[in-house]
Formats: structure tokens, sequence, C-alpha cells
């Protein structure tokens, strides 16, 4: 009796030995799962930006509320995000640099002075526009001439053309149809009307 009983207790022994370790594994896979997914997440393109989102000061809502933004725009605009609130346009023609939130000009986090907080400013060789007046909101950089990019503001902005003197930026309506030709380099307007504005090429 006494040694039936031992191994009766030692059966005992294995089996809650063995479901103990049943309920480990059940608790430990949505767990090992989870950091799976995180580890995707972290090797996704935009954790490449962490770096950027933390020294611009960002929260995690006000990342995300930039990164939904960086979405809207790439769903409209072909191209490729290559920063936390920056945009290469499709073909190398240009690219698309977003206000922060709580900031009213746009400044390039992939610039070396971006953590000074200047303006990103429209560069020389280049016609941008803004979706505000003066200058204000994302900063569409144009460099490809005879390439038209499709506007998708309305009401009062503004523009900027930082060309050499005999480059003007062409103006065209929603049809295709040449409606405004700029001056030439250096020439702004700091309240320029969208609303009959399609599309925008610098030269």
């Amino acid at each position: 009796m006494t040694k039936q009983g031992s191994l009766r207790t030692a059966g005992w022994g294995k089996l809650l030995a063995a479901l103990a370790m049943a309920l480990l594994a059940l608790v430990a896979t949505p767990a090992a799962a989870g950091a799976a997914d995180m580890a995707d997440t972290a090797s996704g393109p935009r954790t490449d930006f962490s770096a950027q989102v933390r020294s611009a000061g960002l929260t995690g809502t006000e990342a995300r509320s930039l990164q939904a933004r960086v979405d809207g725009y790439l769903a409209k605009m072909p191209g490729t995000q290559v920063g936390a609130n920056k945009i290469a346009l499709a073909g190398g023609i240009g690219e698309l640099v977003l206000t922060l939130p709580g900031e009213r000009y746009a400044r390039d986090l992939t610039a070396p002075n971006a953590e000074l907080g200047a303006a990103a400013g429209c560069p020389y060789t280049y016609v941008c526009a803004y979706p505000y007046e003066d200058f204000v909101g994302e900063e569409l950089r144009l460099f490809t001439c005879n390439y038209p990019v499709r506007i998708y503001w309305g009401g009062t902005g503004s523009w900027i053309n930082n060309q050499r003197s005999t480059l003007y930026a062409r103006f065209y309506d929603l049809n295709g149809n040449l409606g405004w030709t700029s001056p030439g380099g250096y020439s702004e307007d700091r309240h320029a009307p969208w609303g009959w504005v399609g599309w925008l090429s610098p030269c």
C-alpha cells in the first residue's frame, strides 16, 4: 500500500507539473505574440523617425496626429515618407514638409538645424507653395520643370518663386489650362488665391 500510494502521488505530481507548464505556455504565447508585433513595428519605416519625433518634443498624441496628416497627403500625392514630417514626391519632382502640431511654419526635421526650430524656408532653385497666407502651413517644394503637381488647397494661400530670374512658375486650372504665369525669381505672393488652381509647375 505504501508503494502504491507513492506511485499515485508521483503520478499526480507529474500531472500537476504538466498542467502548470501548459498554463505557462498559454500565458506566455500572447505576450510573445505582442513582443513579436512590437518588433515588427519597431522594424517598420515609421519608427525610423522616432528620434526626430523625440528631438521635436512631440507627445505620443501629437506624433500620431502628425503621422495621420502625412498618411492623408500620401493617399493623394504619390511619394515616400522620408522623415517624420517630410514626403519626397514620386519621380524626384519635389517634396512636402508638414508643420508640426502647434506650429505655424514648416520646419524640416531631417535638416541639420531642425533642433533649432528654424522654419524650412524655400530653398534656392525651388518654387514653394503654402496653404495659408504669409507662408504659413505645409511647404510644398517643387523643382522639376514641365511637371505640374496637383494642388489640393482652397482659399487664400501663398507662394515663393526662388529660382533664377528667367524661370517662371505656371499655375493651371483644374482642367489643366494655363491660367497664370508668375514673374521670374525671386518673386512671391503672400495672398494668393488657390480656389481656381488645380496644378502648379515650377517652370
